[in-house]
């Protein structure tokens, strides 16, 4: 077909990030069908799938010309198609050669661009990836092979047939990066071309010519043994720019049927039939009227019209078959069809970053129409106000993913990290369609993988050592999620060791970090392991024991506006709870006063208000104090104290009520300003070690107001060690409760 020209270059170059991103979908894909096929290794559809994925990685290699990517998947492939044959079943080695191999595909696809990255070392590594594939392909056949049925003509592997193709390119194809040569080169690489012609129908008179647009097409005769699916994905990356068909050598019923399947929907069996010629009207309604006529009797069922057509029309049982198949999809395909579009994250950033501008003037309007008094101007702010807030919702739905998409990651992590610590575990994964925003799983990917890897080498024993404690051999892992209150919350549980109190508090006395002799509470001791080079470990591994990264993990959940609290049971296991906001952008705000300041505080988290008890009610020196509430003791936060706030003594005093990890508690303000949605502002430098606040806010009026943080503020309420006597007792003993 020629040698490649600058123009097929500059098409590599223009498509070629597109290509790397489907790939890259494609090889998560095969990782996670290998880890679930691993589980369910009977399954057929997993094993499709998985073929599938390996062959469209392969075919689009193939078009933009990555042979080492083409040569190295295609002996994947080849050893899938015997597991698909029954020859060769999957094995852990099988299961781990194929996951070896696949970080292989990695690679290649990520160093496209770049053959200096291909060292000696990745080749022989590569080399010796071919020989086992091609030692497990080449495997003793199974006996039922010599006995199974013969298969389709267009199935039978190695079967050189001459296919009929026929491409029309649409006018934006050069404009998407695609060029129909390099297809039609790719297509003779397959085998033989017999024929070839160019379709220049579309071609307009030269006056009118556009040079960027494409008016070519081609249709070719191609002998060769490739499959359907391997001519059809040399389509792949054009599929929205062009109109392919590929035909093969058909019986006449063959003929009818695929005409069937082409035909546009049709409701009724006998009128598809007739469209394309299987059986005349005059007897189709001949045999409908033998089918009415025909009684019902309770023990003799009527004879349907697909019977009929066979018996008495003498139409082919496979033209019944086609025909009956595309009436149940047409009934398949009844329901809306999910549709998705590809749209930069820049985007839909600047798209909620003016979002939030407007939830602030949308506000100040509001204030603006309210203080003018003009009932009319107020009525129509109420109703702009409540359409932003169905945009709000909407825009920020478009940013919310399933976490179990990044939980599913953590399967081949297990995997590898357990073998290669010799132990035996039971990943479990629930609650991964819980949703969060796509910002904050990226971000919070890390920090889960180091506690992953964390629980695997420190809190999971190895089999031995399990069974001497009276436990199964096999650890369990679970990762799970669920909303609580406005936050999701993501767990990590292990049935291991635990964490060792006394080893944990004795490293923190020689390390100063707490003094020696005291012995502070349970969770202070446990959130130790959180500081800057706190190990306990005994020696150093690959995974662990320098006491680097846990204190990373904690400031990154911080970053968040998040919180993580661990739960130890010594020799029964490990629960490592994270708290996190589900958006980072915009949320449903109470807004509160104290004085002139204003603080928000999260509407999910808000359970009730209340009347503060006398004014006079002594607070400790953080501003602590308790009320009673339907006969239970309330720890309750008085803000103007706790911040030092200039405020007159007025006479109203409330008590928000709010949810917390750890209980209910209070926090009494002066004012209730009512609900508003709250556009999230980063702190300033200055402020970002301030605790019990996660953000800023601007009002409609122009004021700022902080967001304050419930978990922390509860967290700064009960765990103030300049706090003494009775009242802070008191709340202690509230919460504790």
């Amino acid at each position: 077909m020629g040698h490649n020209t600058d123009a097929d270059h500059d098409f590599i170059a223009a498509a070629m990030p597109a290509f790397i991103s489907e790939a890259a979908e494609q090889i998560e894909a095969i990782e996670t069908l290998l880890l679930e096929l691993e589980e369910q290794p009977d399954s057929r559809e997993l094993l499709d799938s998985l073929f599938r994925c390996a062959h469209t990685v392969k075919g689009s290699a193939g078009i933009f010309g990555l042979h080492r990517v083409v040569e190295f998947t295609h002996h994947v492939e080849t050893l899938l198609d015997k597991m698909r044959e029954g020859v060769v079943a999957l094995s852990p080695e099988i299961s781990t050669l194929l996951l070896q191999c696949n970080d292989q595909i990695k690679f290649l696809v990520d160093t496209a661009s770049d053959e200096y990255a291909d060292t000696p070392q990745e080749k022989d590594s590569r080399a010796d990836l071919v020989v086992q594939l091609q030692a497990l392909a080449q495997g003793p056949r199974v006996a039922a092979d010599v006995n199974s049925a013969p298969a389709a003509p267009e199935a039978t592997a190695g079967a050189l047939r001459i296919w009929s193709i026929s491409a029309h390119f649409g006018p934006e194809t050069f404009r998407n990066g695609m060029d129909p040569l390099s297809i039609a080169r790719y297509l003779g690489g397959m085998g033989r071309v017999v024929a070839v012609r160019c379709g220049t129908q579309a071609l307009p008179p030269l006056a009118t010519l556009d040079p960027e647009s494409c008016y070519l097409g081609f249709s070719m005769e191609l002998e060769t043994t490739a499959q359907r699916e391997d001519i059809e994905g040399a389509f792949s990356f054009v599929l929205e720019d062009c109109e392919f068909r590929v035909v093969a050598p058909e019986t006449p019923g063959q003929k009818l049927a695929r005409a069937i399947e082409d035909m546009p929907e049709t409701p009724r069996l006998g009128e598809l039939l007739v469209s394309v010629g299987a059986v005349s009207q005059d007897t189709l309604e001949q045999l409908l009227s033998t089918q009415r006529q025909t009684p019902g009797m309770p023990w003799v069922e009527k004879p349907k019209i697909g019977d009929l057509l066979a018996a008495q029309a003498g139409v082919p049982p496979e033209v019944v078959a086609a025909a009956l198949g595309k009436q149940q999809k047409i009934r398949d395909n009844a329901p809306t069809e999910d549709r998705y579009i590809r749209v930069q994250a820049d985007r839909l950033d600047a798209v909620i970053n003016l979002l939030g501008e407007l939830v602030i003037a949308g506000a100040g309007a509001t204030l603006r129409a309210r203080e003018a008094r003009n009932t009319g101007l107020i009525e129509a702010n109420l109703h702009m106000n409540s359409l932003i807030e169905e945009i709000r919702n909407g825009t920020l739905g478009l940013r919310m993913v399933p976490v179990g998409e990044t939980f599913s990651r953590f399967r081949r992590v297990v995997r590898d990290t357990a073998s290669s610590l010799g132990k035996e575990v039971n990943f479990e994964i629930e609650g991964g369609d819980a949703e969060l925003d796509k910002s904050m799983v990226e971000k919070i990917a890390d920090p889960l993988m180091h506690l992953v890897r964390n629980a695997l080498d420190h809190g999971l024993e190895t089999p031995q050592e399990r069974l001497a404690a009276g436990k199964a051999p096999a650890g369990r892992l679970v990762l799970s999620a669920r909303h609580e209150t406005g936050a999701i919350l993501i767990r990590i549980e292990d049935d291991g060791r635990g964490i060792n109190r006394e080893r944990v508090l004795q490293r923190a006395w020689n390390r100063g970090l707490v003094e020696p002799g005291t012995v502070p509470s349970d969770n202070d001791i446990h959130m130790l392991i959180f500081e800057p080079g706190f190990s306990t470990a005994e020696q150093v591994t690959n995974l662990s024991g320098r006491g680097v990264g846990m204190d990373v993990v904690r400031r990154n959940i911080e970053a968040l506006r998040g919180s993580i609290r661990l739960v130890s049971h010594p020799g029964r296991g490990l629960q490592v709870d994270i708290r996190l906001p589900l958006t980072l952008a915009i949320i449903d705000g109470f807004l509160v006063g104290v004085g002139k300041s204003k603080f928000v505080l999260p509407l999910e988290s808000v359970v009730e208000v209340i009347k503060a008890g006398e004014r006079d009610v002594q607070a400790d020196a953080s501003g602590r104090h308790c009320l009673e509430l339907r006969g239970a003791v309330l720890p309750v936060v008085r803000l103007r104290t706790l911040y030092s706030l200039e405020s007159a003594h007025t006479e109203r005093v409330s008590v928000v009520v709010v949810n917390a990890p750890r209980g209910q508690y209070g926090i009494e303000v002066e004012a209730l300003l009512g609900q508003q949605q709250t556009v999230i502002k980063p702190l300033g430098r200055l402020f970002k070690t301030l605790r019990g606040v996660s953000g800023s806010s601007i009002l409609g009026n122009g004021e700022v107001a902080l967001i304050l943080d419930v978990n922390s503020l509860g967290e700064l309420v009960t765990a103030d060690p300049g706090a003494t006597g009775p009242h802070a007792k008191a709340v202690g003993a509230a919460f504790s409760s």
